[in-house]
């Protein structure tokens, strides 16, 4: 909401709306009125219960032109509106996507409203740009990625719960994809993780650092723009023979050919608090240290570490650039 206050009082082709989620999506600001038919000027519109008919009117205002609209619902609820934002990569239409909520995080609701594969199902979608920002600071980067685009629609997913600030969070950092947000020159391990999993695997990391291990934290906002990097940065970050753990609260897909092991989600979720819900599927310092530290013995038993970018030049698995 904070950026969209700052965007659409400067840019007034911007339209948009909620599928009568908005107190949920936060997706209006103080200036922008509702589109009705007596307020025609309005930039707002509430597109009600209607997923699939909200993505279809913006892709028809995309193609119409003139205007960029942008639309909102929770993350789970994209699997109503798949072949519109399937239509909306394939037609090259840089709509944004604002979906919150966007994991077991958010509790109560129980798992249907909990999504675990729709960020695997969204981020295999050629020309879509999928955004889980884990602060303020790649809110922002992740906005200004979406409006610089405009041949690539993308998503903003956001968390339910509040996320506390990255002290080395930048925008420029985040419009790179990932980047550390604790540094370390020779890791003996690398945690990478996104969103609001980001601050319980820097706990974890402080943790193991009193153990003596060496530990980088990189935070993912948008695994897409990353793999549009130099290889040598992509290698620099994540250098493929450094035991390297995945921390998101979804489905663990996708994310084996950025890490060695996966904290991540093989089934639905639970009704309950977020805090419990996360804490039941291992999503706390407590448990992250632990399987990491496991993971850092292993493969010090094992005697080697199998580089992640080690693949036959035909693999497109990992975009060189």
């Amino acid at each position: 909401q904070k950026c969209l206050q700052v965007v659409g009082p400067n840019m007034p082709e911007l339209v948009g709306g909620s599928a009568d989620l908005t107190p949920s999506n936060l997706t209006n600001y103080k200036e922008v009125s509702d589109f009705q038919k007596d307020t025609p000027i309005g930039r707002y519109i509430r597109f009600g219960v209607r997923e699939h008919g909200m993505v279809a009117v913006t892709n028809g205002i995309f193609a119409h032109g003139g205007l960029r609209p942008y639309c909102a619902t929770f993350l789970v609820f994209s699997g109503y509106c798949m072949g519109a934002i399937r239509l909306s990569a394939l037609s090259k239409f840089g709509i944004i996507f604002v979906m919150t909520h966007d994991s077991i995080g958010l509790g109560e609701d129980g798992p249907t409203h909990q999504p675990v594969e729709t960020l695997s199902s969204l981020r295999v979608l050629p020309n879509l740009n999928v955004w889980r920002p884990a602060d303020m600071i790649e809110t922002a980067a992740a906005y200004q990625s979406a409006l610089e685009r405009r041949e690539t629609p993308t998503v903003i997913a956001c968390s339910r719960s509040g996320v506390a600030a990255l002290e080395l969070a930048t925008r420029e950092k985040a419009l790179k994809g990932a980047y550390a947000v604790i540094e370390e020159a020779s890791p003996d391990l690398i945690i990478v993780s996104t969103g609001s999993e980001v601050g319980a695997s820097m706990k974890a990391a402080a943790k193991l650092k009193e153990d003596g291990m060496k530990v980088r934290v990189v935070s993912m906002p948008c695994q897409e723009i990353f793999f549009e990097q130099p290889v040598s940065y992509q290698r620099e970050l994540l250098p493929g023979n450094v035991p390297t753990l995945s921390v998101e609260a979804s489905a663990v897909y996708g994310w084996q050919h950025l890490s060695h092991d996966q904290i991540g989600m093989i089934e639905y979720g639970r009704s309950g608090s977020g805090k419990d819900v996360f804490a039941f599927f291992g999503f706390t310092p407590e448990n992250i240290t632990s399987q990491a530290a496991a993971m850092v013995k292993f493969y010090k038993d094992a005697g080697t570490v199998p580089d992640l970018y080690l693949r036959p030049p035909s693999c497109n698995v990992l975009r060189q650039h």
